[in-house]
């Protein structure tokens, strides 16, 4: 006779995790995305479907913040990391789950405690992400993409390495602290549609 041994579910999410439940609201997030450590405003506003993960977060974040997507990255959600797990090793070495099974309105209540976005591109930039807002929408609303609404501080062409360099650069360049533009705003959410 076999014995049967109970296993503790684990914490982490499983691959069903990104499945709507048929009680589940459809929800739309309104997230705030700022830059640190920038001496001038770099931040975008952007409405995303809570029906996203955070790997669907990370590429609209790219578009966004107008970088290119050729480094790492992680998110850090209340205490807990995500990344991609085919990517190459972060700094960080804890504990760290699947962004790709990890649906933005299953986390909701995490964000509200830390929400970070790490991205290593060169020495690395980091990201505070703030949770504004949340819009339940009726059963059978049409599922539009994620949205720039708005947002301030443009990147400059040149290469930067991080937001220290940002600063020196943003001293002899201060028109890079502009709003974007509703044009600059347009094309980049044509982008987004893309997705």
């Amino acid at each position: 006779m076999a014995t049967v041994i109970q296993l503790p579910q684990s914490t982490r999410n499983t691959v069903g995790a990104h499945r709507k439940k048929a009680d589940e609201p459809v929800i739309r997030l309104f997230l705030v995305v700022r830059l640190a450590f920038a001496d001038m405003p770099f931040w975008r506003r952007l409405d995303v479907p809570g029906r996203y993960n955070l790997f669907n977060l990370h590429q609209v974040i790219q578009v966004a913040m107008s970088w290119d997507d050729h480094a790492a990255h992680q998110f850090m959600v209340g205490k807990m990391l995500y990344r991609t797990f085919a990517a190459r090793p972060l700094r960080f070495e804890e504990s760290q789950y699947d962004e790709r099974q990890a649906r933005l309105q299953s986390l909701t209540e995490r964000m509200r405690f830390i929400f970070q976005y790490f991205y290593e591109a060169d020495n690395a930039w980091e990201c505070g992400i703030e949770l504004e807002g949340i819009e339940e929408l009726a059963p059978g609303a049409p599922l539009e993409p994620a949205a720039l609404l708005a947002g301030q501080g443009k990147f400059p062409d040149e290469d930067i390495a991080d937001a220290y360099a940002l600063n020196v650069y943003c001293q002899a360049h201060p028109e890079t602290a502009a709003v974007l533009t509703a044009a600059e705003i347009a094309a980049i959410n044509e982008r987004l549609r893309q997705l």
